[in-house]
């Protein structure tokens, strides 16, 4: 679950970075390509999670 959140994390960044494009133009594009590194981040942890569900006993990556 925390791989989640620091997912999530990394788009809300982003988003706040994208704000910042209304002062500088540059700063838009950045914002729109972490979103898109934290939506893909939200998107492989919840693939993960129904992937662990639908199996019964998960699939745990080694530590």
């Amino acid at each position: 679950m925390d791989l989640m959140i620091a997912a999530a994390a990394v788009f809300l960044v982003g988003l706040g970075i994208a704000a910042l494009g209304l002062v500088e133009d540059d700063l838009y594009v950045v914002g729109l390509l972490i979103m898109l590194i934290g939506m893909i981040g939200v998107l492989v942890r919840v693939t993960d999670w129904f992937s662990a569900g639908a199996s019964g006993l998960g699939r745990r990556a080694p530590r």
